[in-house]
């Protein structure tokens, strides 16, 4: 039996932490524009920025949003337009007075927000991500739970 509490404690921490939430990693600083990633670059450069084109609408260093999201950037940050190079290339970031970082496109932006219907996808349309994970999370816990009792009690038996 106490086999048994012993890998419980191991094990529960492996299992409840692989069916939560945690923090979101990012591997670059980026703004989302026009429904696509601008990686943009590490240090200001001189650019000749037009006008501006839209602005960052959420931030968050830990998850996710909608709209023209930054892991980096404060609400409000400006983007601009980069005089010579299409927005579908290259926008410029504004991070102080006369003084800007370029951003260069990545990929399309494809998050999906919570409740929000997904179309093509093998999801069933409008239930959150995040509890259906939870719950088969939970019942494969649980399947597991049962079967090393399972073992252990006819284990003990045998050896009985």
């Amino acid at each position: 039996m106490r086999v048994l509490i012993v890998l419980c404690c191991l094990l529960f921490p492996f299992f409840y932490l692989s069916t939560t939430a945690s923090a979101t990693s990012w591997a670059y600083p980026f703004v989302v524009y026009d429904g696509f990633i601008y990686v943009v670059e590490e240090e200001a450069t001189e650019v000749k920025v037009g006008k501006r084109i839209g602005e960052v609408t959420a931030y968050s260093d830990m998850r996710q949003y909608d709209g023209n999201f930054s892991n980096v950037f404060e609400t409000g940050t400006g983007y601009f337009k980069v005089v010579g190079y299409p927005t579908t290339q290259v926008i410029a970031v504004k991070v102080g007075e006369g003084v800007f970082r370029k951003a260069e496109r990545e990929a399309a932006y494809t998050y999906v927000s919570e409740g929000q219907v997904v179309e093509s996808s093998f999801l069933e349309k409008g239930k959150p991500v995040e509890q259906k994970d939870l719950i088969f999370g939970t019942v494969v816990f649980v399947s597991f739970l049962a079967f090393v009792a399972g073992a252990l009690y006819l284990f003990q038996r045998k050896g009985a």
